[in-house]
């Protein structure tokens, strides 16, 4: 049960991002052709597999301690992708130039933590750290956590957030950390990402 929710909160967020404003995605670097080909033969040949597994690759499982996944324009395309082969379809060329023009000058991360209250991340932002370097986010949505578990042991509460940062003046090969933090300022959860090795 638990993994099926699981499993449909990171679908919603990735279909949230198909159809989200221009502002709502992330970017590591521009594609090339080459790139975008690889990308929509990633999406068509997943349509078997399930959202944890497909966003393996970007994301980082902390166990109870949060989940996390970062879209780059190569997941966001990919997943386009995936999408419209579920609905036996194929992006046109419109699509492709839209799910990338939407990806421009962003690093988007999806986060995953469980509470103890429909409320508890509600007032939560996180920071990016690369070197000696702290970028704030400059946009944040902390939608109401959802029921988690059997109701029956704390936490009960499973909250999907959303942390945009622009991404000027971040190397695309470097290691940085997500650090989601509470209203006062301290660190809640963390996540370590080696963008060097995300496409």
């Amino acid at each position: 049960m638990q993994k099926m929710f699981f499993s449909l909160l990171m679908a919603v967020c990735l279909v949230g991002y198909l159809y989200a404003p221009s502002d709502s995605f992330a970017m590591l670097q521009k594609l090339s052709q080459e790139q975008k080909d690889e990308a929509i033969k990633f999406g068509k040949r997943s349509v078997k597999t399930d959202v944890p597994e497909f966003i393996k690759d970007w994301s980082v499982d902390n166990g109870k301690n949060g989940f996390a996944f970062i879209t780059t324009e190569f997941l966001a395309l990919a997943f386009a992708a995936r999408q419209a082969a579920l609905q036996s379809s194929e992006l046109n060329n419109f699509d492709i130039e839209d799910t990338l023009a939407k990806s421009s000058g962003k690093l988007v991360f999806q986060v995953s933590l469980l509470g103890n209250s429909e409320t508890f991340s509600k007032d939560y932002t996180a920071v990016l750290r690369v070197g000696d370097k702290t970028f704030p986010s400059t946009y944040w949505n902390n939608p109401p956590a959802e029921a988690y578990g059997d109701g029956k042991t704390k936490p009960d509460f499973q909250a999907a957030s959303d942390f945009y940062f622009p991404s000027e003046g971040i190397d695309p090969n470097s290691t940085l950390t997500l650090a989601v933090q509470d209203k006062e300022g301290k660190d809640v959860a963390k996540f370590l990402f080696n963008l060097s090795k995300i496409r």
